[in-house]
């Protein structure tokens, strides 16, 4: 299978380098325009609004074009809307683009996740969603590198941006790659899938809530706490350093054993090790790089995990619609995250924010034992029902039997 989706993944670590970049580069030169933080909020809201609406858009993208011409128009849009940011320098337009920006990518990934997902089975799935998600991270990780080409101020960075969107599309069009068909896509509403896998939705609203709050405003947090721009880098490095080291690791052994309880495992230990965190200070710095690198190997691997178990409860046509209502429920957590978060570190203090974090995975994890245990439970009592209760059919043939043996005897 992976010889097969390599293309995919490659052009899924160039599209990671390219959002990491990106979003960076576009704070900074927004910090040197001298806009205020309500006009970057602002830009910043833009990107997850059309994010909604690419989740939205993308099964009928596909259905109508396919998986790899969609994605490659997506990805000419993309490299247009970055363009167009070093042009025109105006908060209006660059909400306007942030939507585009945001609209591309959200179809990009439902196109990625439901083309995996498609070709995957049970039994490699969490392994195949976990490289996918290590691509994203790693590129992500490689983009904040590429800033020290250039200057923001410049054309260059943006022009370098737009370089690697159209390179992400070279490896699936050069390459003979086996495609899931696009045949019209069965509508999978978030009501239906919270029904057929309840812990897909709360969980990807759940985690992109943490990953939103903790790569957008984490760095605000430590830099409260005194530490240096320099160290706030690294942290950040180590956050996803640590997810890059475990997560194939653990999306194998979701594979291998119930993929529900990997899921616990991972959330309460996301939980012990955010609340150790909150107890840190700028002093123990390297204690803070080797926590936030144990917090990304536990936390970050979740949200595979969670795709990859909603997937397991599906066919393959319906993975398309449940992808891009998985996408759209990310978009959601995303905004509410940076919303209640920054609201509760205003007006509670800037010391609740890991404690508020810690809370996340624990709802995820402790829904995630429920689930298994309601599920035993019913598979024991359907079990018990069977092996106790005699139907009436079996009763009648009893009675038969006796009656055929007392005629014989008779």
């Amino acid at each position: 299978m992976i010889r097969t989706i390599w293309p995919l993944l490659l052009g899924m670590l160039i599209v990671g380098m390219t959002t990491g970049l990106q979003n960076t580069l576009l704070s900074i030169r927004a910090e040197m325009e001298g806009f205020s933080s309500a006009s970057t909020g602002m830009i910043l809201a833009g990107y997850f609004i059309g994010f909604l609406l690419g989740a939205i858009r993308a099964p009928k993208m596909i259905h109508r074009v396919g998986h790899i011409r969609a994605f490659a128009a997506l990805a000419a849009l993309a490299s247009i809307s970055i363009l167009v940011h070093a042009i025109w320098v105006n908060t209006g337009v660059w909400f306007v683009l942030r939507m585009v920006s945001g609209f591309c990518f959200s179809a990009i990934f439902v196109i990625a996740e439901s083309w995996i997902n498609a070709g995957a089975t049970n039994q490699n799935r969490g392994k195949l969603m976990s490289l996918y998600v290590m691509m994203l991270f790693g590129g992500i990780g490689l983009g904040q590198f590429l800033l020290y080409i250039g200057d923001p101020r410049d054309f260059l960075q943006f022009t370098l941006v737009s370089i690697l969107i159209s390179a992400a599309v070279i490896p699936l069009l050069i390459t003979p790659t086996s495609t899931p068909p696009f045949g019209p896509p069965q509508k999978m509403r978030a009501g239906e899938l919270m029904r057929v896998a309840p812990l897909g939705i709360i969980g990807c609203f759940l985690m992109q809530f943490a990953y939103a709050s903790l790569f957008g405003l984490g760095p605000v947090y430590f830099s409260r706490l005194g530490l240096e721009l320099t160290q706030i880098a690294n942290l950040v490095a180590c956050l996803i350093f640590g997810a890059l080291c475990f997560q194939f690791q653990l999306g194998k052994l979701s594979d291998r054993f119930d993929r529900r309880l990997v899921i616990a495992g991972c959330a309460f230990a996301s939980c012990i090790m955010a609340l150790w965190i909150s107890t840190l200070g700028n002093e123990q710095i390297y204690l803070l790089y080797v926590s936030y690198f144990a917090f990304g190997a536990v936390m970050l691997p979740i949200f595979s995990m969670v795709v990859a178990y909603t997937n397991d409860y599906l066919n393959k046509e319906q993975m398309v619609g449940a992808s891009s209502a998985l996408v759209r429920a990310n978009g959601q957590g995303a905004i509410c995250g940076l919303l209640i978060s920054g609201l509760l570190m205003h007006f509670v203090g800037t010391q609740v924010f890991f404690w508020f974090i810690a809370s996340l995975p624990v709802i995820v994890g402790t829904m995630a034992l429920y689930l298994r245990f309601f599920d035993r439970r019913q598979r024991q009592r359907r079990a018990s029902a069977t092996v106790m209760l005699p139907t009436q059919s079996s009763e009648s043939m009893i009675k038969e039997g006796l009656e055929k043996q007392q005629d014989s005897q008779d």
